[in-house]
């Protein structure tokens, strides 16, 4: 058990092996236990441009390094590899360390490919964890009406194939591991890696957390251990190991001061809640970087070329949709009575209009209504993340109905 204002044992084998294997912890941190894990702390006062945590990019843990480390559990063992995801290869690599603690592997020197056990150990147990993979029935029928529940749904399915997959490649290579393959801890694996994983772009001479077509996550043990707050002004610095010139190592910079006795904290990027929920487990009070998605349909004839549209708060991102609906319903109109003559512009914006706000209003009366106070098996902190998400889509789609009324407003005003 990790104690507030205490190292514990895991705490302090973990700052042991990092540091023995060339990363930096800052000497004037300490981890902190909390609800939902470890919390970094300032054990004194930290000044702006503080180094607060560094890992050797060789301690990263990425798809090719799981790979690598997977293909040593038996000779063949490449050809199964190669079916496997970047995602699936990650989190089987994960879970091997915990299967190896259980039934030790017979080949020589395999467990030396397998070195993260400390980082292991130190994440956060499933009782911590609050994505909605994690609600109870109760909890998650609350997200009923939202994008948020079918996002849920689908997110289940994918991860129970991978899953399956991964067991079979397990199976495969050391038979006496499959039955220590569960479900249980591959979902906890995938979902350490939707929480903490950083994209492959922050180890480049530029690093960037913008995600790219060819990027791909990577856990940094260490740098991954501070909460999010939005907007926190931090850096992020590539530069070679004192004692290893030619290796690199990366590290979280904190960009202003921290009192001693506060948390000292990182910025995730701008996120929307669907995605904070989703993937990380927690929620923004009235996000500014909220957004729903909506795709063009529930009108007879009406099909838009384009699978969805992400729009945000006072009906930002807007516009593109609004176009798309109005050639939409041009063309309904020019396929019909062909002695019908063209619409004049001020109609079609007005049948945009209202086609568009009946859209909206089906999508608000399906949001559900949150209670005030938990139900029975429904947590308190978990309703106020579904409380969080459901303002913000009531919010957005509030916005976006004030848009449509603007535009009908305004092509009345041109007919007139």
């Amino acid at each position: 058990m990790l104690v507030n204002d205490q190292l514990s044992s895991a705490v302090e084998l973990f700052r042991n092996w990092l540091q023995q294997n060339d990363g930096f912890v800052h000497p004037n941190i300490r981890f902190v236990k909390n609800p939902y894990g470890l919390a970094v702390h300032a054990a004194e006062n930290l000044s702006s441009g503080s180094t607060i945590i560094s890992c050797p990019i060789p301690l990263a843990i990425t798809p090719e390094s799981s790979k690598k480390a997977l293909s040593t559990l038996r000779a063949d063992a490449i050809k199964g590899l190669e079916l496997l995801s970047e995602r699936e290869l990650i989190c089987t690599y994960l879970i091997v360390h915990l299967l190896f603690e259980e039934i030790p592997h017979n080949f020589n020197n395999v467990a030396s490919f397998f070195i993260h056990l400390p980082y292991i150990k130190l994440l956060p147990p499933v009782s911590a964890l609050r994505t909605p993979l994690y609600f109870t029935n109760e909890e998650f029928s609350l997200l009923c009406g939202t994008n948020l529940y079918g996002a849920t749904l689908d997110r289940k399915a994918e991860r129970e194939t991978e899953w399956i997959r991964c067991r079979k490649f397990i199976s495969s290579v050391y038979p006496q591991w499959e039955e220590g393959f569960t479900w249980e801890r591959y979902l906890i694996a995938a979902t350490y890696l939707s929480s903490r994983a950083f994209p492959s772009t922050l180890l480049s001479q530029n690093p960037s957390l913008i995600t790219t077509d060819s990027s791909h996550p990577v856990l940094l043990p260490g740098v991954d251990s501070l909460n999010h707050s939005r907007g926190h002004p931090v850096s992020w610095e590539i530069t070679s190991l004192h004692s290893m010139p030619t290796i690199n190592q990366v590290s979280l910079v904190v960009r202003v001061s921290t009192l001693a006795g506060n948390e000292v904290f990182n910025n995730y990027g701008l996120k929307p809640n669907s995605e904070l929920i989703l993937g990380y487990g927690f929620s923004l009070p009235e996000n500014p970087d909220d957004t729903i998605v909506l795709k063009i349909g529930g009108v007879p004839n009406l099909h838009s070329a384009r699978a969805s549209w992400e729009v945000g708060r006072y009906a930002k991102g807007i516009e593109g949709m609004w176009e798309e609906m109005k050639a939409i319903i041009r063309g309904v109109i020019a396929s019909g009575d062909e002695e019908e003559e063209e619409p004049m512009e001020w109609e079609l914006e007005i049948e945009t209009a209202d086609t568009l706000t009946d859209m909206l209003e089906n999508k608000v009366s399906a949001l559900p209504v949150v209670p005030d106070i938990p139900p029975q098996n429904v947590r308190k902190d978990v309703l106020g993340m579904i409380r969080h998400y459901v303002e913000g889509q009531n919010s957005i789609l509030e916005s976006l109905i004030a848009f449509a009324e603007d535009r009908r407003n305004s092509a009345l005003q041109k007919a007139a």
